[in-house]
């Protein structure tokens, strides 16, 4: 057992954040963290906003001054929380809220498995599509779930690395989670400990969950995806099977049910011939 608690910082990747929600989530982060990160990649950077959050508390805040994507804010913040002395890095989105013990009982589950070899910890989020049940164990392994609210060991990334600047945004954090996972490192989710999440304007009809994510959002699933399906098939063959249906999902829920139907799949053919050019990075870097 650990005789002293982790020091653990937080930090929120800001994009053009409204003022109300992200001062309560930056409030709510104050009551379980002991240092908050506000990486901002608005353009122009919210630094009137950023200079009002910070005097809640030990909260720094960063601008990036332009969008360079969630990879390489994610890895500004970790790089500082090493410096800092921090063994934990809490990864959170501008659009979620823990519950008022969710960082107290993922530190729990860290606690049961002293010993282990954890890389990360993830929260039960709760979101349209996905609610809490009592029949879940206490915690469990999963394989990639999202970024907001994970708890990543400072030690495992240093072992395994930075995420993926080239990904810009989509697919990084699955990415993240089968590399420490080939490493060693095991991801866990704690069940009890709760997230609410805003996944943008999910809705669900039957099987098909349609994101509606934008036409440029599809061309960096697509792309990203598609790496990571390369990268990993021969360590992950079912997991990559099974996003490979996820994929066949998604384009029907594009076909039945959303709006910018031409222009999505456009963008994905797009993040396909990109794939296979090997261009990565920002859409605006790839195209060039």
């Amino acid at each position: 057992m650990r005789s002293t608690a982790p020091k653990i910082a937080a930090v929120v990747v800001l994009y053009h954040p409204e003022a109300e929600p992200l001062s309560s989530l930056v409030a709510a982060l104050m009551e379980q963290v002991g240092l908050v990160y506000l990486v901002d990649n608005s353009v122009p950077p919210v630094a009137r906003l950023g200079a009002t959050l910070q005097q809640q508390g030990n909260i720094r805040y960063l601008p990036n001054h332009a969008n360079q994507g969630i990879a390489t804010a994610l890895n500004i913040a970790a790089r500082r929380a090493l410096q800092d002395g921090c063994e934990l890095l809490l990864t959170m989105d501008q659009d979620s809220l823990p519950a008022p013990d969710m960082v107290a009982r993922m530190l729990t589950c860290r606690e049961r498995m002293a010993g282990q070899c954890l890389g990360m910890l993830a929260p039960f989020q709760i979101t349209p599509a996905q609610q809490p049940t009592s029949h879940l164990p206490e915690f469990q392994t999963v394989m990639t779930p999202m970024t907001s609210g994970c708890l990543l060991e400072l030690a495992a990334y240093q072992a395994v690395g930075p995420f993926r600047d080239d990904f810009f945004i989509d697919f990084v954090d699955n990415e993240y989670c089968l590399r420490l996972q080939r490493a060693g490192f095991a991801v866990i989710r704690a069940n009890q400990a709760l997230l609410r999440h805003q996944v943008g304007d999910l809705r669900t009809y039957g099987p098909f969950v349609a994101t509606n994510h934008g036409p440029l959002r599809r061309y960096y699933k697509t792309r990203n995806r598609l790496y990571v399906f390369t990268e990993y098939l021969r360590s992950f063959p079912a997991h990559c099977l099974f996003d490979l249906v996820r994929l066949v999902k998604e384009i029907g829920s594009i076909l039945l049910f959303e709006q910018q139907k031409g222009s999505k799949f456009r963008m994905m053919l797009l993040g396909v011939l990109h794939f296979l050019q090997g261009r990565r990075g920002s859409f605006e870097e790839a195209s060039r």
